[in-house]
């Protein structure tokens, strides 16, 4: 599957290409119809575009009458050139290959995304390298503790954030790759999990009152809730922290899927 819609994607690459080289010609083609004359028969060089033979500069030769050199059937002298134009019918096939192109940068869209989100046509993990550090974006739905054993098994951990630059950049990357459309949220190593309202990074066993936060809200770390929300999972359209329980997991296209986010030093 992965490489079937390489393939379609570098198709629809070539024909964009190809439908916008087809729409030039063709309104260059129209353009030149419209302002190319044919050769006169005597073979003298045709004459200007507003269609009157050249005045001599002396008197000697006389202007010819119209009576000796009649106009073509019809009566009417050739358009001057400010009025030729692409006829109606070829600017209609310009943009009907227009709205091809347009088509075809749609679909490129769509499946990219659906390389992005379907794990059965797109590699495992690839590893960013941003300014802050290195990630991998799983798209696959998955609970807390899936998504951590799954960081640990490519060699990372699940991702902890420690500035607003590294916030907005992550989220930065997540909108590239479709996630907002597509409503996956992504878990982080913060977590109350071994003492209530003691929210600690997994990886660094950092408290996070210590550091930076983009709680939206703060969590109550109430121990009375009976769907024991210890584990932090961002989501909405701005990834804003929010406490979730742990085993959290739906499907694609339900209301902000749970995915992952792995980082990695060095």
């Amino acid at each position: 599957k992965l490489i079937l819609l390489d393939s379609l994607l570098q198709e629809n690459q070539k024909m964009k290409v190809a439908l916008l080289l087809i729409g030039t010609l063709c309104l260059l083609a129209g353009t030149i119809e419209g302002f190319t004359k044919p050769p006169r028969p005597d073979g003298k060089p045709p004459r200007p575009s507003d269609g009157k033979p050249t005045r001599p500069s002396d008197d000697t030769h006389p202007r010819p009458s119209d009576d000796t050199h009649p106009r073509p059937s019809g009566g009417k002298p050739p358009r001057p050139v400010s009025e030729c134009a692409p006829s109606p019918e070829m600017k209609t096939v310009v943009k009907l290959l227009e709205q091809l192109v347009d088509k075809v940068q749609e679909l490129e869209g769509k499946l990219d995304v659906l390389l992005q989100s379907d794990t059965s046509v797109r590699p495992q993990h690839t590893w960013r390298n941003l300014t802050t550090g290195t990630y991998a974006f799983l798209g696959e739905p998955c609970t807390w503790f899936e998504a951590r054993d799954k960081c640990k098994a490519i060699g990372g951990y699940l991702v902890d954030i420690n500035s607003q630059e590294e916030q907005d950049l992550i989220v930065k990357i997540s909108h590239a790759l479709g996630w907002k459309e597509l409503k996956l949220a992504f878990w982080l190593g913060l977590n109350d999990i071994q003492k209530e309202g003691s929210w600690v990074w997994e990886h660094s066993q950092r408290r996070n009152n210590d550091g930076f936060r983009y709680w939206k809200p703060r969590p109550d770390n109430d121990e009375t809730r009976p769907d024991n929300e210890d584990c932090a999972l961002a989501k909405g359209t701005s990834y804003g922290w929010h406490q979730s329980p742990c085993d959290t997991k739906k499907k694609l296209g339900s209301d902000w899927t749970p995915a992952t986010i792995c980082k990695k030093d060095g």
